[in-house]
């Protein structure tokens, strides 16, 4: 069977379309699919990747603050007492004779026991002294944490206060 020129001419034109075609979706779409994929897979790593050195930055951070926190409580030596030297920051602080009490409080787990807390109570004190005794205590060079402040105005005399607050120190 000879074909004429016209035949070849179209079955020639349909095997180049068929040929464009296959090429297409078995070279170039799975070509594209991919790269698509892989864009999208590319932006998300980007964005875990600033998380990361963001996260890093942070831990970075609270790793140093950790640092000269232990060099703190090293610095403060074995025989501090927290009692004496939170009675010597009331005393700074013209409070020595309204100290209630304090109370040493018993941790419960084992992340909580390395720190010591304990619970101050004031009664009859002026904001002025209160101010002054929680500044002290925050500025302490001994590394204290105030965890709780409750503050009740005295009924008769509001402008008086009793105020127990929970103190804390690492161990």
């Amino acid at each position: 069977m000879k074909l004429n020129q016209r035949e070849i001419i179209v079955v020639s034109v349909g095997l180049v379309i068929i040929f464009c075609v296959g090429v297409y979706l078995f070279l170039l779409a799975p070509l594209a699919d991919r790269r698509d994929r892989l864009k999208v897979v590319t932006s998300r790593l980007e964005k875990n990747l600033v998380e990361m050195r963001s996260l890093a930055a942070e831990y970075q951070a609270l790793s140093n603050k950790q640092a000269q926190l232990k060099t703190r409580v090293q610095a403060r030596g074995k025989d501090f007492a927290p009692f004496s030297y939170l009675e010597t920051l009331a005393r700074q602080a013209g409070l020595e004779e309204n100290i209630e009490s304090m109370t040493p409080m018993t941790s419960a787990s084992a992340e909580e026991a390395a720190m010591v807390e304990f619970d101050v109570r004031l009664s009859g004190i002026g904001l002025k002294e209160l101010v002054r005794f929680l500044y002290r205590i925050e500025t302490s060079d001994k590394v204290l944490f105030i965890n709780n402040l409750r503050i009740r105005p005295r009924y008769l005399t509001p402008n008086q206060l009793d105020v127990t607050l929970r103190v804390a120190t690492p161990a």
